[in-house]
């Protein structure tokens, strides 16, 4: 697995980001956090340093706690792990309160001492706001990111789901100093939603657009997108013998990714995957992926379910 150097932050990231949303969903003991543990030893023993969590992972499952953060702190105090970044997010909106936002002051502090707790770390390596609140004034936002960089608690900070305008003034606030604050953007992004023709994320989601690439290959700094193999949409369309030939598809009567996506954009995009995939060996959801860590200044946020699935990604 080899690295990326972004200039906005001070050590290299591995090429993609292992996802953790779904650890500790299922509880904290036995099972569940064997297959965590097992998913973080096969990425860490694959080269891979760099960790995406959140403050609200976890949730919404049994425990209803940040079951994410609580596992990879343990994993990381257990392992005796000292090389991994991890990047962990703040202020979303509560499960039992979606209307009510969360994008203030003390939430972020609430949120990053409790983080900070969870996973061992007398400082956060990097802090993504999670949802934004566009009713609030982007300069407030990034003044109490600053507060709690130059409080030593987070190395860097950035956003996710921020729309490019949002981010755009944020840079130009913090002046020519930006670059020792800000690290990038964690937006919604992958091959197949690209060529959906119109697609939006749901839910106050944000996609990186063209803008946004544009603003991070002219600044340097990161693009992290998440949904980075579109829940697999491709390796589906294989799986059920899709074909799309003579601008039509055929085959997708028992496909089950999102049949509005089966545009002829996608249908040209699949036909170049599996090609690719004949020719290199690797499977069509690795194919789909470099297309992303051939764009500038992007990590690819991967989320796995068993250890196995890393498998294909190894010669990342």
């Amino acid at each position: 697995m080899y690295n990326v150097n972004l200039s906005t932050y001070p050590q290299p990231f591995s090429c993609f980001c292992l996802g953790t949303a779904s650890m500790g969903s299922a509880g904290l003991v036995g099972e569940p956090l064997d297959k965590a543990f097992a998913i973080l030893d096969t990425y860490y023993a694959m080269g891979g340093r760099f960790l995406d969590t959140a403050n609200v992972y976890g949730r919404w499952g049994v425990d209803r706690t940040n079951a994410s953060e609580i596992a990879i702190g343990r994993w990381l105090k257990e392992r005796q792990i000292t090389d991994m970044v991890v990047t962990t997010k703040a202020c979303h909106y509560m499960p039992d309160a979606p209307k009510i936002s969360r994008v203030t002051d003390t939430d972020m502090e609430r949120d990053i001492e409790e983080s900070r707790r969870s996973m061992g770390m007398d400082r956060l390596d990097i802090c993504l706001l999670h949802r934004d609140n566009e009713e609030t004034d982007i300069r407030t936002i990034v003044d109490f990111c600053i507060r709690q960089v130059d409080a030593g608690k987070v190395l860097r900070y950035g956003f996710s789901n921020y729309r490019t305008d949002r981010v755009k003034t944020a840079i130009e606030y913090m002046g020519e100093d930006w670059q020792k604050y800000f690290v990038g953007v964690s937006n919604e992004w992958s091959l197949a939603m690209e060529n959906a023709e119109g697609y939006n994320p749901p839910d106050g989601m944000q996609p990186v657009d063209m803008d946004l690439r544009q603003l991070a290959a002219e600044k340097g700094f990161g693009i992290f997108p998440f949904s980075s193999a579109a829940h697999g949409f491709f390796a589906k369309l294989q799986m059920c013998g899709a074909v799309y030939e003579n601008g039509c598809w055929s085959g997708t009567e028992e496909f089950r990714g999102r049949k509005e996506w089966l545009t002829a954009a996608n249908g040209e995009a699949y036909n170049k995957l599996l090609a690719e995939s004949r020719e290199s060996g690797e499977s069509v959801n690795t194919c789909s992926i470099r297309y992303l860590l051939k764009q500038t200044n992007t990590i690819p946020v991967m989320s796995v379910s068993r250890p196995e699935q890393l498998a294909e990604l190894a010669n990342l």
